[in-house]
């Protein structure tokens, strides 16, 4: 059986997002190697994050039924990976009994080649438009994502949703000409399920893009309560930042707030400054909008960072609350600085999280089980 897996998969494990699901994807794919052979199942990893202006095809000299093709993102993506992807798949649709793509373009592109197609979305279009922070983004990554998703539902062989909330919003979205619809997690690396614990008291984490839907002013103004009642704490706020007026607007809270020295804004660091941070911290701490299945949420339990979290979207199907964290409103500052002084200051119930947090990501997002249960999809 020859598989296409379209995901933005590059060599380097990097920080966030639907790159880091296609590396742990990849891990998992190598773990479940045997099955591979056995099943003579046939890996074709197609990925837009390569270098070269022209298609790059590799093979994998350990895993020879995993190989690769990097070509290069034609920019705006938003309007021209549609055409990207349709043409890299035209070349070779006779050579793949499935597509499997993590990118709506790829799935559009097996949708219009009549491939066999499986799509994994990893946002609910409708609902993160609207936190776009200005006319071209709704456009360019909400409207539009949006109107390839009704047009490729109906002709999906099967939809992988990351989060039980995906089914439920993708039913109330569509109503009719609903896809087959299964519950498949994100992977997480091994790496994290490595790291030791070396905690730092009162350090706190935030790792993620910072833009208006991940609400870090939320977590500010919590910051702020935390101050005025002496609590000794520092916090890291740590992802790209594409939104300078967002980061501004952070910039001057975190100076109204005398908290320049109790707040860091670190920008993109690399893979392995993230892994220290999820050693070091005692809570992280996510005051977002909007989530599907964030990725900060499992990564953290998986290295027993205990998790306080917003009590929205896909977020309550990760996190237990008062049993591997705390669930809390958004947007109640007062909330969030309560819960996070309690376990600023209950270092048994912080032990109690921990531990109770990597039993759930053992249970759950190991790389090689995702995938296994990928690969049971692929051979139903």
């Amino acid at each position: 059986m020859n598989i296409a897996l379209i995901i933005d998969y590059s060599a380097q494990r990097i920080f966030g997002g639907p790159q880091s699901v296609a590396y742990d994807t990849v891990e998992g794919l190598k773990k479940n190697y045997q099955r591979l052979e056995k099943d003579d199942i046939h890996i074709h990893i197609i990925s837009s994050s390569g270098t070269y202006f022209h298609s790059r095809n590799e093979i994998d000299e350990k895993y020879p039924n995993i190989s690769y093709e990097f070509f290069k993102r034609i920019t705006p993506s938003a309007f021209f990976s549609d055409i990207n992807y349709y043409y890299h798949m035209n070349k070779r649709k006779s050579d793949f009994d499935l597509l499997h793509s993590h990118q709506i373009s790829g799935a559009l592109a097996g949708s219009l080649l009549h491939i066999p197609t499986i799509f994994t979305p990893h946002g609910i279009y409708w609902k993160e438009k609207l936190y776009e922070p200005n006319i071209y983004s709704r456009m360019a990554y909400g409207e539009l994502n949006v109107l390839r998703f009704k047009y490729i539902a109906p002709h999906l062989k099967k939809l992988i949703a990351i989060s039980p909330y995906v089914i439920s919003e993708v039913d109330h979205f569509l109503k009719t000409k609903v896809p087959e619809m299964e519950v498949i997690e994100n992977p997480v690396s091994d790496v994290f399920f490595a790291q030791e614990k070396k905690e730092q008291e009162g350090l706190l984490i935030y790792p993620g893009i910072v833009i208006p839907r991940k609400n870090q002013i939320g977590l500010i103004k919590t910051l702020h309560l935390l101050k005025k009642d002496k609590i000794k704490f520092h916090c890291i706020l740590a992802g790209p930042v594409p939104d300078r007026n967002y980061v501004n607007l952070l910039q001057r809270l975190v100076r109204k707030y005398d908290l320049q020295h109790d707040v860091s804004l670190t920008g993109t660091i690399p893979f392995d400054q993230l892994l220290t941070l999820y050693s070091e911290a005692s809570i992280l701490i996510m005051t977002s909008l909007q989530e599907t299945a964030p990725r900060v949420i499992s990564e953290a339990m998986a290295t027993g960072t205990p998790v306080i979290a917003s009590n929205i979207a896909g977020i309550p199907y990760m996190v237990s609350s008062e049993n591997s964290g705390f669930l809390i409103n958004p947007r109640s500052p007062e909330e969030i600085a309560n819960h996070t002084l309690m376990l600023l200051e209950d270092s048994s119930l912080r032990k109690k999280f921990k531990e109770k947090s990597r039993q759930i990501a053992r249970s759950r997002w190991k790389s090689d089980v995702i995938v296994s249960k990928q690969l049971d999809l692929y051979s139903a």
